[in-house]
């Protein structure tokens, strides 16, 4: 997960829910400062903080764990899936391989 990520999302979540760190820090029982903490990602919440913070905040773990992706990426990756869906194992096989092939040369 990359440095920031974990912490920016909940801070954006809970100013989108219109919420402060307190009031967020009440509803999941847990201390302003241990709040701040986390947000500032001086922390790394528990499983159940985690799992409390998705639940008040409205969203996914996955939105948490993982970068955003954009739409016009989104979009790519799900029309590439569509594709793939109709491809044969040899077919699947071909690309899997160009596909490595593609990613050796990106390191």
């Amino acid at each position: 997960m990359k440095d920031g990520l974990l912490g920016d999302t909940i801070r954006r979540a809970r100013m989108d829910n219109k919420m402060t760190q307190e009031q967020l820090a009440e509803a999941i029982n847990i201390s302003p400062t241990h709040m701040k903490h986390i947000e500032s990602e001086h922390r790394k919440p528990s499983v159940e903080v985690l799992f409390l913070l998705a639940d008040v905040l409205n969203f996914s773990m996955d939105a948490m764990l993982m970068e955003k992706q954009s739409d016009e990426h989104a979009k790519r990756v799900n029309e590439m899936n569509l594709m793939m869906n109709k491809c044969t194992d040899v077919e699947l096989d071909v690309f899997l391989a160009a596909l490595r092939e593609m990613m050796k040369h990106k390191r």
